[in-house]
């Protein structure tokens, strides 16, 4: 399942995935608008330091209340300067924050350009 805010960006990946028929594309912006799914893998690219803190908050509860047993999350951001609510470090850092109950970072990447972070539901947390 791939969401996107951008109708563009869903149809040059529709037809980039045109022979891949268990992958769907949605129209959708989060957090507000969420699948109802379970997933063993969320990434979430470019999008969480748009999010103002209220939407942070409830992106951390749906990727709690979806995300499997031994699942994990993938965070990629520009670390450059941003006119967002969040630069890419402050995304990062406040989603791993608020995700610490549940997912422990097992993986971390820094360019000079964007940062990669992958947290990991850890064995005693439940979705």
């Amino acid at each position: 399942m791939s969401l996107d805010l951008a109708e563009r960006a869903l149809s040059r990946a529709r037809e980039r995935c045109r022979d891949l028929s268990h992958v769907r594309f949605e129209l959708a912006q989060v957090p507000g608008q969420w699948p109802g799914n379970s997933f063993d893998l969320i990434l979430l690219s470019e999008v969480v330091y748009y999010l103002d803190a209220g939407d942070l908050t409830r992106l951390v509860d749906r990727v709690q209340g979806c995300l499997r047993p031994g699942g994990d999350v993938v965070l990629v951001h520009r670390t450059g300067e941003t006119h967002y609510p969040l630069t890419g470090d402050e995304a990062a850092e406040r989603f791993i924050d608020g995700t610490r109950a549940f997912l422990r970072v097992f993986g971390q990447s820094r360019t000079d350009k964007y940062r990669l972070d992958v947290p990991a539901r850890h064995e005693d947390a439940r979705p």
